[in-house]
């Protein structure tokens, strides 16, 4: 009778282990650390909710291509393990949707980061999850989705080395990329 429980149980355990495979997680994007193509699939909100904002095609766009130095007073802080943009950045992103309502044409790339603390798998995703946060609240203010481009970097580029809070305050963070204007 032992044996007989086993067989399903065993089973259920493998297909509960397949689903949390990291391939499949839907907090990524298309763009590794690296520039090499990730999995992704339907793009979630800060809550993990799925979005009804649709997802921009990446196309040509590289990361890389970015200039970080335009908004980089606007680069958006978060909590510790938090997605959620604190009150205090809010007028930041009113900042950045004025600088683009007075600046057609330009698109957007939100770099979302995190902290060391956290597996790699989970700091990608958070930082995805607070990339997705900062696309969602400026589409809210008005921008197009269309013009709006994540990607998660987790830890993997810190903006401050160390082991100190202040260091990891630093490294909670999206950055706002404005890519250049197409022909």
């Amino acid at each position: 009778m032992k044996n007989k429980c086993r067989l399903p149980l065993l089973l259920a355990l493998t297909f509960a282990l397949a689903a949390c495979d990291d391939t499949k997680n839907g907090h990524y994007t298309d763009l590794g650390p690296d520039g090499n193509p990730l999995p992704s699939s339907d793009q979630v909100n800060a809550n993990g909710d799925a979005s009804s904002i649709p997802l921009s095609s990446r196309g040509d766009v590289n990361p890389n291509d970015a200039d970080y130095q335009t908004l980089a007073s606007d680069t958006i802080y978060f909590e510790f393990d938090k997605s959620t943009i604190a009150g205090a950045e809010r007028g930041k992103l009113t900042a950045v949707s004025e600088w683009c309502k007075a600046n057609p044409g330009r698109s957007l790339f939100l770099a979302g980061h995190a902290d060391k603390r956290g597996t790699p798998e989970y700091n990608r995703a958070l930082g995805e999850r607070r990339a997705l946060a900062v696309r969602e609240y400026l589409v809210g203010l008005g921008l197009p989705a269309a013009s709006l481009y994540t990607n998660s970097y987790g830890s993997d580029k810190p903006a401050v080395d160390g082991d100190t809070e202040e260091a990891f305050a630093k490294n909670r963070r999206v950055e706002i990329g404005v890519l250049a204007q197409r022909p």
